[in-house]
């Protein structure tokens, strides 16, 4: 394997708490070398979505266990590839609670462990170095996107995971980015209510494409939660069942048509507000396990009209850009080098864990 100076893993678990993504990224020349999504068995990402109401001593435990199954998940992985002379390890952690509004998030699962059981330093913490300059701490995507797309033609890149974000980025445009809503939230919820756990996702959108979606209500939805402003930034607990019981309360398996319309209608009008009218964009490059809802990315093609590709045709695999960005965001971190945030402030990202 060339390149090894340059091997960092990142490790990522999204708002849907379905597994962990690891990923080794080589960033001499910037490739993806390997990656692998384990998924969480059905017990733990009930916990973890459960988490923001636990107690204290039941949190600090699943932060723990987190920690220990990260490092087990790790191993497992660099066994796998054969992987050797890994310099750093970047880990997201799982997100608990994250409020904007406040200015606090709080992400869990152990750092410590990695360090300590692959005498490898890691670098978690990521979000808190810019609620501290000011910003919502997420998504932090956009600082991803700009260092290694801000010379492209504009492009629109659209992550689909519990929560909608994009980044608009571009030779001469100055990149932002922000939530837009959920992508998979509101189907995953409903799914598993419908089917009383027996399915956590409505696979390749097909029980969306059974039915006819309410688009007036759908329309409706949108009014009350089209993004404001630029700073717009989510919990994944505000498309969730709370959501569901006061907007669906009567909830039936052809709602979850409307739901997938609604994602994809809030997702167009957000990208037409803040985008489409001012810049002249033609391609929405998709990542994340939305892009395998066939239902969504074709109501997504019909309500934006834009030429939607996969972000494996930018040299990114779909299923592990966020896990290589936390990867990226660790080396740059252990060799002090700032980055630039949403607010334009430049900082040193994340907390270094020393093996």
């Amino acid at each position: 394997m060339k390149n090894k100076e340059t091997l960092a893993l990142g490790l990522m678990s999204g708002t849907s708490a379905d597994g962990l993504t690891v990923a080794a990224f080589n960033l001499k020349n910037n490739s993806c070398l390997c990656h692998r999504t384990y998924p969480y068995s059905k017990k733990l990402q009930t916990e973890i979505l459960n988490a923001v109401d636990y107690t204290a001593p039941k949190l600090a435990k699943l932060d723990y266990d987190l920690g220990r199954l990260y490092l087990n998940l790790t191993k497992r992985f660099i066994k796998e590839f054969n992987l050797k002379d890994i310099k750093v390890i970047g880990c997201h952690g799982q997100t608990i609670c994250h409020n904007p509004k406040d200015k606090a998030t709080m992400q869990i699962g152990q750092g410590v462990f990695l360090a300590k059981g692959l005498n490898i330093p890691v670098v978690n913490n990521f979000r808190a170095a810019d609620i501290a300059l000011g910003a919502s701490g997420a998504p932090l995507m956009p600082i991803f996107d700009e260092q290694f797309f801000k010379n492209s033609k504009p492009l629109i890149l659209l992550n689909l995971g519990g929560i909608a974000n994009f980044t608009l980025v571009g030779k001469n445009i100055k990149t932002f980015g922000f939530d837009i809503g959920p992508a998979n939230a509101l189907s995953d919820t409903a799914t598993e209510i419908l089917t009383k756990g027996k399915k956590t996702f409505d696979k390749e959108g097909a029980l969306a494409a059974k039915y006819q979606p309410d688009i007036e209500y759908a329309k409706k939805l949108t009014k009350i939660f089209l993004p404001k402003n630029k700073e717009n930034s989510l919990d994944r607990n505000t498309f969730s069942i709370d959501f569901l019981n006061k907007y669906f309360p009567n909830l039936k398996e052809k709602d979850i048509s409307t739901l997938n319309y609604f994602t994809a209608l809030l997702i167009s009008q957000t990208l037409k507000k803040f985008v489409l009218s001012k810049y002249k964009v033609d391609t929405l490059a998709v990542s994340g396990g939305g892009i395998f809802n066939k239902t969504l990315i074709e109501n997504l093609q019909n309500l934006t009209q834009l030429d939607i590709i996969n972000t494996i045709q930018l040299g990114i695999e779909p299923m592990a850009k966020e896990a290589l960005a936390m990867a990226y965001f660790a080396w740059q971190t252990i060799n002090k080098n700032p980055l630039k945030l949403a607010n334009g402030k430049q900082t040193i990202l994340g907390e270094i864990i020393l093996p």
